[in-house]
């Protein structure tokens, strides 16, 4: 549900105007169809048990092909949302313009 309620969010630009950045694609826009099939944004409890179920360290992640910071559907506000640091090993909170990878998850 949290993913759905980014979305929304963005879709009403809640967070600024949509693609207001020429370099860099909108995640919002992007995953919407991803969504609609079942995949969603971790939230930061879903990125913890993640790293903790993989044993993820800050060590060890980049051999598992994975970029340092990754986006949660976890807001801390309406300007900031959790994302999960592995090279600091937690989840911290960034501004929603921020520019950071994301991993879609589904459930089987």
């Amino acid at each position: 549900q949290n993913t759905i309620n980014m979305i929304d969010k963005w879709n009403s630009e809640t967070y600024g105007i949509k693609n207001a950045c020429s370099e860099h694609t909108d995640l919002w826009n992007e995953i919407q169809t991803q969504v609609n099939n079942g995949w969603f944004v971790p939230s930061r409890a879903e990125w913890s048990a993640f790293g903790t179920n993989l044993g993820l360290t800050s060590s060890n992640y980049l051999t598992k092909n994975l970029s340092n910071f990754y986006w949660s559907s976890s807001l801390m506000s309406e300007s900031y949302v959790y994302i999960s640091n592995f090279n600091g090993g937690c989840i911290i909170g960034t501004d929603v313009s921020a520019f950071h990878s994301v991993r879609l998850a589904t459930t089987f």
